[in-house]
């Protein structure tokens, strides 16, 4: 019957009456409401638990960082160089849509502790704390639609022609004079649509949420984000549209296709991206935590240029002896011990930031590499975009353990700086006592810690890349498969 009213309409009307064709019988399919009900509860739940987590954690962020501040103000009465090692805390705020897709946030770090004289790492990682089956993945909205979308797709679409081959009902359709192009879009719109059913309401009910919501009013170009995340997300899912309609059409049977399909998805999601970690890693190699600590501190001693911080330390008092036209430190109109103490912080940090800017070079060139194997799995290049418009990449990492280390060097700088206010009589005895104790007032020169995450133009920048790759795997997926339908009319005929 769909065949004989096939035959009735006009060729511009085509596409239209394939894509109803396709999109009736899917949705009437028991096995498709069903599997819609399943994906949209995991959707819908993924972005309930996500957004849970996010605000429970900016809220305890939120608190935290006032707290840590609220201390580091009242900590009593000392001398200004002891408060700078009594320290700071750097909490690290969610990215505006890590609810989302939360990418490498539960392994790099949340809190960052801020002393005089060391850089320390960010700590507070949840994954320390999962179980190893949690560590497989959390359940997050960028996780469902990265990993059970395609799989969706697939079983939508992979008897779109094969399925029509076995009934011997293709042959009947081209007999009509049915353009592979309408037959292809028709499809395409079709299956699109029935997917689109278990997805678009979710996002609608997301947006609604969000639109709501004050997150939308203080995050950078929010709306834009949110676009590109569907533009991106939409990209993915049509390349295993089209991929599926091509197997399909190139195979002799539902059976072949769904296994061909099947097996790319899991080379897909599971073996490219575990073997593009290993490789990176091994092309990228990163020390251990003690290996890179023992290179610093030795660095620390002898210098990065071979001269050891002693003698720099001791041509730098000679200058400034000679600056004042004295004959010892200690009777420099200076508190020598907090000039000594400034200078040596500032020596450490050229060998500071020798060290972490190679680890942060040796994530960034491991994380790059995996961008290249977009080329062959465009769920990588995804990824990577995900990630970077959630704020939850290694780029909006770096912002973050980058700041911190400006706020602890301006907190001690400005410690030591007032320390060495203090004047000094011949016998090296300080003459303004004042000067050698401080109190909140002192601490409050210090500002609370804060941080501006990168712009939505450096994400885009950062991964041009990825959205070229990803761009590309669209328009072949399209190509392969009007090329796989052509060969379908060719044998057919």
């Amino acid at each position: 019957m769909a065949e004989a009213s096939l035959s009735r309409v006009t060729p511009p009307s085509m596409v239209g009456v394939v894509a109803r064709k396709e999109f009736t019988e899917i949705i009437r399919d028991g096995r498709f409401k069903w599997t819609a009900i399943i994906m949209v509860m995991l959707l819908l739940t993924a972005l309930a638990t996500g957004w849970q987590k996010y605000t429970a954690y900016s809220e305890v962020q939120a608190a935290a960082q006032g707290e840590t501040n609220h201390q580091w103000l009242k900590q009593g009465d000392k001398n200004p160089h002891s408060a700078a090692h009594y320290g700071n805390y750097a909490f690290k705020q969610a990215g505006p849509l890590s609810f989302f897709d939360n990418g490498i946030e539960p392994y790099t770090g949340n809190l960052l502790f801020m002393e005089a004289h060391k850089q320390n790492l960010a700590i507070s990682r949840p994954a320390n704390d999962s179980s190893a089956v949690s560590r497989f993945g959390d359940l997050n909205g960028a996780m469902i639609l990265q990993v059970l979308m395609p799989l969706l797709i697939i079983f939508l679409g992979f008897t779109a022609f094969s399925g029509e081959k076995e009934r011997g009902t293709l042959r009947q359709l081209l007999s009509m004079g049915v353009n592979q192009r309408d037959l292809l879009w028709g499809k395409a719109i079709g299956i699109g649509g029935a997917a689109l059913l278990a997805i678009v309401p979710c996002i609608v009910l997301g947006a609604l949420v969000l639109s709501m919501l004050q997150i939308s009013h203080t995050a950078d170009n929010f709306a834009a984000r949110v676009g590109l995340m569907a533009l991106i997300y939409t990209g993915y899912g049509l390349v295993f549209l089209f991929l599926t309609l091509g197997v399909s059409a190139l195979s002799s049977s539902p059976r072949t296709s769904l296994i061909a399909l099947v097996g790319f998805w899991a080379f897909s999601v599971f073996m490219v991206p575990k073997s593009a970690a290993e490789i990176s890693k091994a092309v990228y190699p990163s020390p251990s935590w003690g290996e890179f600590q023992a290179t610093m501190r030795a660095d620390q001693v002898r210098g990065l240029d071979g001269v050891p911080t002693a003698a720099k330390l001791g041509k730098y008092v000679r200058e400034l002896m000679k600056q004042y036209n004295v004959d010892s430190p200690t009777k420099l109109p200076l508190y020598f011990p907090a000039v000594r103490m400034q200078k040596l912080e500032e020596f450490d940090h050229e060998v500071f930031d020798h060290h972490y800017n190679g680890l942060r070079d040796t994530y960034m060139a491991q994380r790059r590499l995996q961008d290249a194997f977009g080329i062959m799995d465009p769920l990588m290049s995804l990824k990577s975009l995900s990630m970077g418009l959630s704020g939850s990449d290694l780029l909006h990492h770096d912002r973050y353990t980058r700041s911190a280390e400006e706020h602890r060097r301006m907190m001690v700088s400005k410690m030591n700086g007032y320390l060495s206010k203090a004047a000094v009589d011949l016998n090296g005895v300080s003459s303004s006592s004042n000067y050698m104790t401080a109190d909140e007032a002192v601490f409050s020169i210090v500002p609370s810690f804060s941080y501006t995450p990168p712009t939505l133009e450096e994400v885009t920048k950062e991964y041009g890349s990825a959205f070229a790759i990803l761009a590309a795997w669209v328009l072949a997926s399209i190509v392969f498969a009007a090329a796989a339908v052509g060969r379908v009319r060719k044998v057919s005929a």
